[in-house]
């Protein structure tokens, strides 16, 4: 009696294509989510960063008694003038980022920079090349590049092609940068009214105590984003802003003259209205990779996520200036006499007395 065969039968060729169909459309149902949780996650990252640098300023507001100096100018003479033109010339120093490094737990870095020459001399190009994960924000990994700026730095001491690392943090300047790079007591000029407009708590020569904050520390930003990889990338344009030691407006310091965002919002191609309002909008603003809004640290040491439809000011959406914003015959940046503020401009002032509420972010 013969023993009946057995057949092993496989799959055939419709059936697998049923089961790589299905394979995909879960794959493609599940990928957002995958996406969704890791950008939640640099999200929480780049908060906590942000939580740092908010106690590294209150730390340091304990010690000294007010907020650090977002940016000066050297005061002529000396070593720090060594080839640059004197401190009237459009010269700037160090920025508030290095001033707190004790606090942070990066003393030895603040303790290699040489504070008594210009920030871009050879003294210093150790710490330029320094990158600190805690001013990088995980969503915006473009800011982690570690570029070669030829020429630009250097005083014949052997650093005519340094590196100098940028940073995804700025402090908050106000409403507009009232004082600029050209701005020191030694100066004259519009110095002493650049001063009194200045309503931010990080500016040229800020001395900003937690009196001086009459708005409120849980209303008042201090320091917010910057999308680096946003920037434009051409030579002599992303590389050349947004550098770390550098107490400059569009390097480590914005306003928010102009709507968070702007890349979203306005056209990037547009001139700016006046030789006042420079640089082009997308170096002088806040901005983030994180979809929605941007994290900002507040004056009471909190973090919050700010919205990108924060109600701000009407603005001319060709160059994203507010409406009736003029420059003065000193090149002082002018709003309406009664201004519409929007809630974008409000928390950036420490000192306009206007009442924001907890859900307006």
């Amino acid at each position: 009696m013969q023993c009946p065969t057995s057949r092993r039968r496989g799959f055939t060729l419709i059936e697998l294509l049923v089961v790589i169909a299905i394979i995909a459309v879960l794959i493609a149902l599940l990928l957002p989510a995958v996406q969704s949780a890791r950008e939640a996650a640099r999200r929480a990252a780049c908060s906590n960063n942000l939580k740092q640098i908010g106690l590294a300023l209150h730390n340091y507001l304990d010690v000294n008694l007010v907020l650090p100096l977002g940016g000066f100018n050297g005061e002529g003479g000396g070593p720090r003038d060594a080839g640059w033109g004197g401190h009237c010339a459009g010269r700037h120093e160090h920025s508030f980022l290095i001033s707190i490094l004790p606090f942070m737990e990066q003393a030895q870095v603040f303790n290699a920079q040489n504070m008594l020459v210009h920030y871009k001399l050879s003294a210093n190009t150790t710490v330029m090349d320094i990158g600190i994960s805690t001013y990088w924000c995980p969503s915006d990994p473009a800011v982690q590049e570690d570029p070669t700026d030829a020429g630009n730095f250097g005083d014949g001491g052997g650093c005519g092609a340094c590196k100098m690392r940028h940073m995804s943090y700025r402090g908050c300047t106000g409403t507009a940068y009232y004082a600029s790079r050209y701005s020191s007591p030694l100066c004259g000029g519009s110095f002493s009214a650049e001063q009194t407009r200045a309503d931010g708590v990080l500016y040229y020569y800020s001395h900003v105590s937690i009196g001086d904050i009459s708005d409120g520390t849980s209303n008042t930003m201090a320091v917010g984003e910057l999308a680096y990889g946003l920037l434009p990338s051409t030579p002599g344009e992303r590389n050349d802003w947004t550098w770390w030691t550098s107490g400059n407006n569009a390097d480590t310091l914005a306003n928010t003259l102009i709507p968070l965002n702007p890349q979203r919002k306005i056209n990037q191609g547009a001139g700016s209205p006046s030789g006042a309002i420079n640089v082009g909008i997308m170096y002088h603003s806040f901005s983030s990779r994180h979809p929605g809004g941007m994290n900002a640290a507040f004056c009471d040491g909190s973090v919050h996520f700010i919205k990108d439809t924060i109600n701000t000011m009407p603005y001319n959406p060709a160059n994203g200036v507010p409406i009736g914003v003029t420059v003065d015959g000193s090149g002082i940046i002018q709003y309406p006499a009664t201004p519409p503020w929007g809630v974008w401009h409000a928390i950036s002032s420490r000192n306009k007395g206007e009442v924001i509420s907890a859900d307006s972010l």
